[in-house]
C-alpha cells in the first residue's frame, strides 16, 4: 500500500484494487478453485439441456408436418382411385387389344374355331406336364389358369359353371371353354409366321397377348412344346 509523506496511507487506485480482486486461477485457493469448475460444469448442463431440447422440438414438429402431408397425399390418391375404378366399370365391356394382335390373320380367326383337341393337349402339356397345377395356394388344373386369364375369357364363354372360377378351372369341359375364349379374344400371331396356329397359342396361354410377341419361351417350356406338337404333327 502507498503512503504519503506525512505518514498517513493513501487510497488504493483503480489498477491497484483491479490487481487485488481479479485473482488468477492457479494462485486461488482449492475452495476457489471447486466452486469455478462446478460454475463452469453447471453452464455446460445446461447449455446442453437448452441444445437437447431444441432438437426434440424440431423432430416433433417435422413428424406432425409429415403426418400432415401424408395424410394430405391419401386424400388425394383416394380422389384418384375412385375416378379410375368408375373409368374401368365403365369400360368392363370393351377389348382392347395391344397393336400386333389387329392383322388380317387375327381379324379372320374371330369366326373360326381357334383351338382343336390335340391342341388343348400341347397347351396342357406344355404348362403343367398333362398334370393339376397350382396357382399361388389354389389348385387351378391342367391348364394352370389364373383368375385374370379366367376373367377375360369367361366374359365370352358360355359353359356350365363359368361364373364359378375355383370349379369352372378344375371341370375339364368348362376349363377348355375358358381356354377357346382367350384365344378368340386374344388372337394374336405370337411368332409372327402370319399364321395363328397352335404354337401361338400355347406362347399366348403362357405370356399372354404383348408378352408372346416379345418374350420367347423358357427352355423347359420350349421343349415340352416342341415334343407335343411333334407329336400329335400340329402347327
Amino acid at each position: 500500500m502507498a503512503t504519503i509523506s506525512n505518514g498517513s496511507a493513501a487510497r488504493p487506485t483503480a489498477t491497484e484494487g483491479a490487481a487485488y480482486v481479479e485473482v488468477p486461477l492457479e494462485n486461488a485457493t482449492p475452495k476457489e478453485q471447486k466452486s469455478s469448475r462446478h460454475k463452469k460444469c453447471h453452464i455446460k448442463k445446461l447449455l446442453s439441456e437448452a441444445a437437447l431440447f431444441f432438437a426434440l422440438l424440431l423432430i416433433v414438429g417435422a413428424i406432425i408436418l409429415h403426418t400432415r402431408q401424408k395424410s394430405h397425399f391419401g386424400r388425394m390418391n383416394i380422389g384418384r382411385g375412385t375416378k379410375l375404378k368408375q373409368q374401368q366399370k365403365e369400360n368392363a365391356t370393351d377389348i382392347i387389344l395391344p397393336l400386333e394382335v389387329v392383322t388380317a390373320p387375327a381379324v379372320a380367326a374371330l369366326s373360326t374355331e381357334l383351338v382343336n383337341e390335340d391342341c388343348l393337349e400341347c397347351i396342357a402339356a406344355t404348362i403343367t406336364g398333362n398334370k393339376p397345377g397350382m396357382c399361388g395356394k389354389s389348385p387351378c388344373g391342367i391348364y394352370r389358369i389364373y383368375r385374370p386369364y379366367w376373367q377375360d375369357a369367361a366374359r365370352t364363354v358360355q359353359a356350365a359353371g363359368v361364373e364359378d372360377y375355383e370349379s369352372c378351372v378344375l371341370n375339364s369341359d368348362c376349363a377348355a371353354a375358358i381356354v377357346r375364349g382367350y384365344m378368340k379374344t386374344y388372337p394374336v400371331d405370337c411368332d409372327g409366321d402370319g399364321v395363328i396356329g397352335c404354337k401361338d397359342h400355347i406362347m399366348l396361354h403362357l405370356l399372354g397377348p404383348t408378352g408372346c410377341v416379345t418374350n420367347p419361351l423358357k427352355a423347359i417350356f420350349q421343349a415340352r412344346m416342341d415334343e407335343c406338337l411333334r407329336v400329335k404333327a400340329v402347327e
